[in-house]
């Protein structure tokens, strides 16, 4: 629609029949005339909509107009101060839903033949004039709609003619190595020693002895795992998998990604396997674009759908033979991945993470090629985090921070990254010797790994889990007294026992040992508190003194009284069961003053505690933190009038 011409077009005012039934009629909300005319050689229905309440006001400038014919329509919006176009439909424009229906009615009858005659062709003449203006508007919206569809659906069905068809042995991939975990020897239970069963991998008849039930054990043919299943116990067992297939396109390589299903029933020799493709992401340079399998813009049409990343494949296993081939020219050329997918038969790989986490940790690579397979599992999974690595390193040592030596060791145990954090911590403390058999250990402590570390800073492994073990019983624990140890041996610290002797490092009742240390380490601090109060009492003296010439007041029932010495806003705030016992370093060094308020006839029992800073009182509580009451209250307003304020006038003008 040529906008110029339609802007030009004459608007239509509200007459004054439409404005006196605005004014006589409550439930409609928008007036609605609607005329016909030729614009730009064009035959069009003009739809001017006028708002109740302006009408009522005398506005007749209409909200909106519509300009429409049987393929297209626009509306203008009048609302603001410069007009705009829209091209919502007119119940969006008028603000309608579900929830709130917005009543529109024809200002007249030839307004109402006029919409009759246009949308004739709808052929439904149940419907009234202004519903067949909001379907003849939805109909040419789906249009629009089907459009931006098709165009949308062409634009993915040519990206989906580069991919190509898979190999002919890709079926058998995923039957033998990406469900290697559906492995089963049925057997058919009977007393004999020997009984007949069929190797679901290598599908030949043995014959097993000893097995049961749900048991792991090996196929006397084929040498492989197996799961045994009794015939009669298993009738349905249905496993599923993931497999990805990387394929070479013009502008770089397609990874798609496939669901498995595999159905073992009555027949268990013939399973059944279905595949369904979810997923394909394109790899082009820096691009990723990605596409998956379901319903088309909530259309009900299954389809390939560009982007939404909806389908998760966390644990695939890759087919390999082609992926070196599909790799090559591609900024992933050595990623490694494919020897990180052989490293045992089916093994699960995050692909997209693991391409993603490459692009930007190339040491990936490294890690693969060095065999630490553990470490790269976790590196590829969405919620790990690369504190512990170097990533500016220019080396596989640098990146993980070891020397050759350690790194050996790191390499042998193919550790995981908790189990490098925790050999680094070790390798940090001094005198901390490796456990031989170091998964076991990290597996053993897992939860406690930093109790059992700190344990060994004082002596050896096999010492802590000797001592651990004697001093366990039915209320103490193994761990429990791990933790009672370290906290005896921290105590032990504090009062400065010497604990390379025996004596100290492994009392022979533990628990006594803990609570007399822990009883010394109290007294200990106690008497380092009351010294430090002592000299921040001294430093207080004075300003406490120079506090009671200036703050003291009453009005004859309360008192504000300073203290005495910095001891007796401790025992104030031990009373009350407030924080004010954590004030007396702040007001040592004069950044607070803390002063009570006391009963004439009580001058000696707390009452009330106020923080006074720059002549204005900060808080006030009673026991417990509980606010002033009106006599208090009262009292603080005379005291802030009277006192505090004519202190803070002199301070401004000596400023």
């Amino acid at each position: 629609m040529d906008k110029r011409s339609l802007k030009r077009y004459p608007i239509k005012m509200a007459s004054k029949s439409t404005v006196s039934q605005a004014c006589r009629i409550e439930n409609t909300d928008f007036y609605l005339h609607a005329h016909t005319a030729l614009i730009s050689h064009q035959r069009m229905l003009i739809v001017s909509l006028y708002e109740k309440d302006k009408l009522r006001n005398k506005e007749k400038y209409p909200s909106f107009r519509i300009f429409m014919t049987k393929e297209n329509y626009i509306a203008q919006d009048f609302r603001e101060e410069d007009p705009v176009w829209r091209t919502g439909r007119m119940e969006h424009l008028t603000e309608s839903t579900w929830y709130k229906k917005i009543e529109i009615s024809c200002c007249d009858d030839r307004s109402a033949t006029v919409l009759n005659r246009f949308f004739s062709y709808l052929n439904m003449e149940k419907l009234s004039p202004v519903d067949k203006l909001i379907k003849g508007q939805k109909r040419i919206m789906e249009k629009r709609l089907e459009k931006k569809h098709q165009r949308e659906k062409s634009k993915i069905d040519q990206k989906m003619r580069e991919v190509k068809k898979l190999p002919k042995n890709f079926m058998d991939w995923i039957d033998e190595t990406a469900m290697a975990h559906s492995r089963y020897i049925y057997y058919q239970y009977s007393r004999k020693k020997y009984m007949d069963g069929y190797c679901t991998h290598c599908h030949s008849d043995v014959k097993v002895s000893g097995v049961k039930h749900r048991k792991i054990g090996v196929c006397p043919n084929c040498g492989k795992k197996m799961l045994f299943l009794a015939a009669g116990k298993a009738t349905r067992i249905l496993d599923h998998g993931e497999a990805v297939y990387f394929q070479k396109t013009k502008k770089g390589f397609v990874v798609r990604f496939f669901s498995i299903y595999k159905y073992y029933g009555k027949h268990y020799r013939t399973p059944e396997i279905r595949t369904l493709e979810l997923k394909r992401i394109f790899y082009e340079d820096t691009k990723c674009l990605k596409y998956e399998w379901r319903n088309f813009k909530q259309t009900g049409e299954m389809r390939w759908c560009a982007g939404w990343d909806g389908y998760t494949f966390y644990d695939a296993a890759c087919y390999t033979a082609n992926l070196e081939k599909a790799l090559t020219g591609t900024p992933y050329q050595y990623c490694a991945i494919k020897q990180f997918a052989d490293r045992y038969e089916g093994a699960g790989v995050n692909v997209p993470y693991y391409l993603k986490r490459y692009g930007s940790k190339p040491f990936i690579e490294y890690m693969v090629k060095a065999g630490l397979y553990h470490m790269v599992e976790e590196l590829t999974q969405p919620w790990y985090f690369f504190g512990e690595y170097n990533q500016d390193g220019k080396n596989l040592l640098e990146v993980l921070g070891v020397t050759s030596e350690q790194f050996r060791f790191i390499q042998q145990n193919d550790m995981y990254s908790f189990e490098f954090r925790t050999y680094k911590k070790m390798l940090s403390q001094k005198n901390c010797k490796i456990p031989e058999d170091f998964r076991s250990f990290c597996q053993q402590y897992e939860r406690d790994i930093s109790l059992i570390l700190e344990l060994m800073q004082y002596t050896t492994l096999h010492k802590v889990e000797r001592y651990c073990s004697q001093q366990t019983t039915e209320k103490q624990p193994y761990f429990a007294v791990m933790r009672l140890w370290s906290d005896y041996l921290r105590f032990a610290v504090r009062l400065g026992y010497n604990t390379k002797n025996s004596f100290v490092l492994f009392p022979k009742r533990l628990i006594q040992a803990h609570d007399h240390a822990a009883d010394m380490v109290q007294k200990m601090e106690e008497k380092e508190l009351r010294e430090k109060m002592k000299r921040e009492n001294e430093r207080a003296k004075s300003l406490l003194e120079q506090y009671r010439k200036i703050y003291s007041w009453t009005d004859g029932k309360l008192s504000v009284v300073v203290p005495e010495d910095l001891f007796s806003i401790r025992e104030e705030g031990h009373t009350l069961h407030h924080c004010v016992a954590n004030y007396t370093q702040d007001v040592a060094d004069g950044k607070t003053i803390i002063l009570f308020i006391r009963r004439n006839s009580e001058l000696t029992k707390p009452f009330y505690t106020i923080e006074v800073m720059d002549e204005s009182i900060r808080q006030c509580q009673g026991f417990g933190h509980c606010g002033s009451t009106e006599e208090v209250k009262n009292f603080v307003d005379a005291y802030e009038q009277k006192v505090l304020k004519p202190l803070k006038l002199l301070a401004q003008a000596v400023s």
